[in-house]
C-alpha cells in the first residue's frame, strides 16, 4: 500500500430503528447511554429527495455514538427481525466484569435475554435490542493485550491457510470473479 493514512476511531455506527422513542427507552433508559442528538428531516441529506426521517445519537463514554435512522415510510415490514450475529452485530466494551454484571442486572429487571460466554480473551453478554440488532458488550481478560499480539503474530498465515481450506468452496458458491482484489 503506497500511503498508510491513519484512522482514529469510530465516530459511529448506524443501524436503521422501528420507532425512535422505543430505541431511545432502551438506549438511555435501560443501557445508560446519554442521548446525544435527535435530528428529523424532510429531505434526504445532499439532495432534494424529499423523505421524512429521524437520525439519533446515543454517545458512549469515549465520545463515540451508536446512532439510528426511524424511517417509518421506507422501513420493509419484515426488516425487523433478530439478525444473525455473523452478519451484523456491534461489539461495545465495558470496564470491568462488574459493570457486565450490572448491565446484565438491569436487563433481567426488565426481562429481557441475554447470555454470557467466556472468550478467554474477552467476556461477553450478548443481547438483541428492540430493532433486532445483536448487541455484544465485552469486558477485557487480564492477559487480553498478550493474547492479542500472539494472534497478531500469526494472522497473515492463518488467513492463508483459511484461504487455501476454503477457496474452492467459495468460488462454486460466489464465483471467481467475486473473489479478485480490485
Amino acid at each position: 500500500m503506497k500511503n498508510k493514512i491513519p484512522i482514529n476511531n469510530v465516530h459511529h455506527v448506524a443501524f436503521r430503528c422501528r420507532d425512535a422513542e422505543q430505541t431511545r427507552w432502551f438506549y438511555e433508559d435501560v443501557l445508560g447511554l446519554k442521548l446525544a442528538a435527535a435530528m428529523a428531516f424532510d429531505n434526504l441529506s445532499g439532495t432534494d429527495k424529499k423523505i421524512e426521517y429521524m437520525h439519533i445519537f446515543f454517545e458512549m463514554v469515549d465520545g463515540n455514538y451508536i446512532a439510528f435512522f426511524d424511517d417509518p415510510h421506507n422501513a420493509p415490514e419484515d426488516f425487523f427481525v433478530d439478525m444473525n450475529g455473523f452478519d451484523s452485530h456491534v461489539a461495545v466494551e465495558v470496564e470491568s466484569m462488574d459493570h457486565l454484571k450490572a448491565i446484565q442486572s438491569n436487563l433481567k429487571a426488565i426481562e429481557w435475554d441475554s447470555f454470557i460466554i467466556d472468550h478467554e480473551f474477552v467476556t461477553s453478554l450478548y443481547i438483541f435490542d428492540p430493532n433486532g440488532i445483536q448487541l455484544e458488550f465485552t469486558c477485557r481478560a487480564s492477559d487480553h493485550d498478550k493474547i492479542m499480539a500472539e494472534d497478531a503474530a500469526k494472522a497473515h498465515q492463518e488467513i492463508k491457510d483459511w484461504t487455501a481450506r476454503t477457496r474452492e468452496l467459495k468460488i462454486n458458491k460466489f464465483g471467481e470473479k467475486s473473489l479478485t482484489k480490485r
